[in-house]
């Protein structure tokens, strides 16, 4: 399972989503950068599974 870190970023004032230490977004509340995260992963169990990604 990867590594998932939501890190709040004073600099943006908003919650900074990692993945695996990757930088991949920025989100306006903590549950908002869950439910990015949560969607991103989906969409990559689906590709590795050889499902389309709608």
């Amino acid at each position: 399972m990867p590594r998932r870190t939501i890190m709040y970023c004073r600099d943006t004032r908003d919650f900074a989503i990692y993945l695996d230490g990757e930088l991949v977004g920025y989100a306006a509340s903590y549950l908002e950068a869950e439910a990015v995260l949560d969607q991103l992963l989906l969409e990559l169990l689906r590709l590795r599974s050889g499902q389309r990604v709608a």
